[in-house]
């Protein structure tokens, strides 16, 4: 039986565009995409995905609409994870985690939408505008990101510490709860 959450998509087509809802999220399981943030009428490529990385996952924690496009630039294929399916298990995490995840969450974002505006600052007039008053400036740009990239340490740290022995840390299970998506039971072993 083909599994419900495996996609398929040819080079150009969205697998969602910014500001679409967010149900679920992916694995790619092949291929490369594009991650692209609206600049007017055209993009600005941030990041690129490629084959065993997840996608859309920013949404998980705080379910606000996508913050970027993602685009095939290949044939892909990825496994779609609905959020529902992920709810059973995110339930099991203790509230101080899901706290941390909630604040990482949102730091990105903010760090996402700073570097948008300072990309636009730099196209439009040339040069890096100094100060808040008119736009951040590279430098605040980077501590930020540095700050988030920093406080992820931190909350892996925690998990590591917290986590039971034995626990894997792999994407492993995650095909699983996408084969379970659709049904919404929880499996029994």
């Amino acid at each position: 039986m083909a599994n419900p959450g495996l996609k398929t998509y040819t080079p150009g087509q969205y697998i969602f565009k910014e500001g679409d809802p967010s149900r679920s999220m992916y694995l790619v399981k092949r291929g490369t995409l594009s991650v692209r943030k609206a600049k007017g009428q055209t993009y600005i490529e941030v990041a690129r995905i490629y084959q065993n990385e997840v996608l859309g996952e920013l949404s998980f924690f705080d379910r606000l609409p996508r913050s970027a496009s993602v685009m095939a630039i290949t044939e892909v294929e990825v496994m779609e994870i609905k959020f529902d399916s992920l709810d059973k298990i995110y339930t099991r995490v203790p509230d101080y985690l899901k706290t941390i995840m909630a604040a990482v969450a949102d730091r990105l974002r903010k760090a996402n939408d700073m570097i948008r505006r300072l990309q636009k600052d730099v196209v439009q007039d040339e040069k890096i505008i100094k100060g808040y008053k008119d736009g951040p400036s590279a430098a605040d740009a980077l501590a930020i990101a540095s700050q988030v990239g920093a406080e992820v340490e931190e909350a892996a740290e925690a998990v590591e510490e917290g986590a039971p022995a034995g626990a894997d840390k792999s994407l492993e299970g995650l095909d699983e709860v996408a084969a379970d998506g659709e049904g919404g039971e929880d499996k029994k072993e």
